[in-house]
């Protein structure tokens, strides 16, 4: 059955930057700039709800956490109802105040991370992908928050590409010296090596190095330790790893969000997805979004309701979506970084 204890939220579809290889601007005709707010989570969700979560990831598919406008009494209500909840955000943290920043770090702890997501070492090198992205306030911000919580595990989340693949110790470097406790690299599949037809056989943007490539169909991640800090999470990895284990001991279909590390997916719209795989904006998914739309609304159904569906115990585990199939195959759930990495 499906797992509802690891939730990954897209509190905002809205976003400053202009990323090209985003959904926002690869189909931009079905985009919908929405957020949702306090009332929704306390109303739609409830606090059973929050109480029955481990983790809550903030993250979207289209757009960035930090633009929803109550995100931080969103956050401070659900530490409130469920003191225990670890809560992973994950930004490119451009325009919001020091105070802001310093709001937010009052009501984050040492169950919670923060991934800023940063490819470049400055404004010029950071808006060759994040584009309209603004350097000097993601670092007024970094340092904002810092200076107030000294708790929370901080992630440099990069993504390699041509222009950073010969930059990435200086990147580090910078990464040490701002005091981030951990330096993440995401080996992409969006690269024209990967789909010619959608990125061009000459990919301007695509690392020369072919080891910064993903090797599937499914990102890979390479992290390096920058301080001694224990990563928060290590209890849940271990659920999701024996989950797996009591998965693989079965012919049922083997997708991760039976383990619960990727998370159901909740889009701005208050629309639930087995994943954010399957909720992109891509025509494959079109299935996926009809069922989300009009079977599992939680503006229109209660959330008990749509867990109790049959359909996640019937149908479900005979899907056979293009994100299912390649990025969720049996043979990976052996693959411990696989099977527990979000």
């Amino acid at each position: 059955m499906l797992k509802w204890d690891h939730w990954h939220i897209e509190v905002s579809s809205i976003c400053a930057l202009q990323c090209s290889r985003c959904p926002r601007i690869e189909v931009p005709e079905s985009l919908l700039n929405r957020q949702l707010g306090l009332d929704f989570f306390q109303q739609q969700i409830g606090a059973v709800g929050i109480q029955n979560m481990r983790k809550v990831t903030l993250c979207g598919n289209d757009g960035d956490p930090i633009y929803c406008r109550d995100l931080i009494p969103i956050i401070a209500w659900m530490k409130q109802v469920n003191p225990t909840i670890a809560v992973t955000l994950v930004t490119n943290g451009s325009y919001r105040s020091e105070q802001w920043w310093r709001d937010l770090a009052l009501i984050l702890d040492h169950q919670d991370e923060i991934h800023w997501s940063l490819d470049g070492w400055d404004q010029h090198s950071n808006e060759q992908y994040r584009r309209r992205s603004d350097w000097n306030s993601i670092i007024q911000g970094i340092e904002s928050f810092s200076s107030a919580n000294t708790q929370t595990y901080k992630i440099w989340a990069v993504i390699a590409f041509s222009f950073n693949e010969n930059h990435l110790d200086r990147q580090q470097n910078l990464a040490r010296g701002l005091g981030f406790d951990l330096y993440q690299l995401t080996k992409s599949t969006k690269f024209g090596s990967k789909y010619p037809q959608q990125y061009g056989e000459r990919d301007q943007l695509e690392p020369n190095d072919a080891r910064l490539v993903s090797s599937g169909h499914r990102f890979e991640r390479q992290v390096t330790r920058l301080t001694s800090k224990s990563r928060p999470g290590c209890a849940l990895q271990d659920i999701f790893w024996q989950r797996a284990q009591d998965l693989d001991k079965h012919t049922q279909y083997a997708g991760i969000c039976l383990i619960g590390n990727k998370g159901i997916f909740l889009n701005s719209q208050g629309h639930v997805y087995p994943c954010c795989w399957t909720a992109n904006r891509y025509p494959h998914n079109q299935v996926w979004h009809e069922l989300a739309a009009e079977r599992f609304n939680l503006k229109q159904r209660h959330l008990l309701d749509i867990q109790r569906d049959d359909f996640w115990s019937t149908d479900f585990l005979r899907f056979d979506n293009l994100e299912c199939k390649t990025k969720c195959t049996r043979d990976r759930l052996h693959d411990i970084e696989h099977t527990t990495e979000w």
